[in-house]
């Protein structure tokens, strides 16, 4: 090939792909996991687990790229944040509760979603109106938003998603809080010291994350020793559709460790999958335990009302009533609480002692 003949071959669009690419290479190669090396305009946050995040600090400005978890070659986001984050907007009760965790919600200016918040604290300045109501990740209050004019906004991007509508334009910096697509539950809990580092607390994060490691490995090496593996089903049909997880989500990753066969391991990918009813049932006939979140009590008999083939289903099954257990606030970033409390259910003979139970 004439090399003379490349700039007439490269359509617009291809460079723009072209310049994508460039760009998630800078990503990887300034984001290098475990690799400590110098930064030549700043400090680079050394990622042990996590892939789709990198985080550089320099004096007050934290400069982050988020690669997109749906298509790797490409960044979702690239921000610039001064930091400590004195007001932020977060989107979900996963998100609220980890900053309370960490210490740091009197930055939390508002939440959207709320009705899905089981932190008491937090439920309380919002009742008091020290935290606003900003409406729902679909019916944002915009004018809410405006009057606080927020340092930072943290919504979780799904697939296709495009855009923030208004609150693009409103010149806040947007954290697209992408961990839950990371490549494995404790990638998905390292994002724990990129918050850190926004809000000024890193020590702290650094020390949470440590102790979420090590307890999570531990658990993870003690369920390597069965000498069984109970066959799992989790989910159940909603409108004619069962979305299952990924065997390469942080979901599908967390069964397997925790000793399961999982029934759906063979799915590539991160996220979940809409499965045929038929599709699910055909492999749910030989599970020995089935899992599902519900807000709000469920019981197998208002399954099989909805869906009459789940009466054949054999498995054991196990609620996680999310309208009361904090499922969704505690176990993203703390995988190492699910792990024991799946690991107590998979495998009684291994004798772990679940102090938070989700899944009852």
């Amino acid at each position: 090939m004439d090399r003379n003949n490349w700039p007439e071959m490269i359509s617009k669009s291809n460079m723009k792909h072209l310049w994508t690419i460039i760009l998630a290479c800078m990503l990887l190669c300034s984001c290098t996991n475990g690799r400590t090396g110098e930064a030549t305009e700043g400090d680079t946050l050394s990622l042990r687990h996590a892939r789709h995040v990198c985080a550089v600090k320099c004096a007050d400005i934290v400069s982050i790229d988020i690669r997109n978890p749906w298509d790797t070659t490409a960044l979702l986001r690239s921000i610039q944040v001064k930091v400590p984050v004195k007001c932020a907007a977060i989107y979900t009760a996963t998100h609220a509760a980890l900053l309370e965790e960490l210490g740091v919600s009197e930055h939390i200016g508002g939440i959207f979603d709320t009705k899905y918040l089981r932190n008491s604290h937090l439920r309380e300045d919002i009742a008091k109106g020290n935290i606003r109501d900003l409406g729902t990740s679909n019916a944002v209050n915009i004018e809410q938003v405006m009057d606080l004019q927020p340092d930072l906004l943290m919504p979780s991007p799904y697939e296709s998603q495009g855009g923030y509508g208004r609150l693009e334009q409103m010149g806040i910096p947007i954290m697209e809080c992408a961990d839950y697509m990371e490549v494995s539950p404790l990638a998905r809990a390292e994002w724990i010291r990129v918050y850190g580092m926004l809000f000024g607390v890193e020590q702290r994060a650094d020390c949470l994350f440590n102790e979420i490691e090590q307890r999570y490995n531990g658990l993870k090496n003690l369920a390597s020793t069965c000498k069984e593996r109970p066959r799992l089903l989790t989910e159940r049909p909603l409108s004619g559709t069962w979305h299952v997880p990924n065997g390469e989500s942080t979901t599908g990753i967390l069964y397997r460790d925790a000793g399961a066969d999982y029934l759906f391991a063979d799915i590539p990918g991160s996220g979940a999958s809409a499965l045929s009813i038929e599709m699910v049932l055909n492999r749910a006939m030989h599970a020995d335990l089935w899992l599902i979140k519900s807000f709000g009590p469920l019981t197998k008999e208002q399954i099989i009302d909805d869906t009459p083939a789940c009466k054949h289903i054999p498995a054991r099954l196990l609620v996680c009533n999310t309208e009361e257990v904090p499922f969704f606030e505690e176990t993203p970033f703390h995988p190492e609480y699910l792990l024991e409390n799946l690991i107590s259910v998979l495998h009684p003979e291994l004798g772990v002692k679940a102090k938070h139970e989700y899944f009852r």
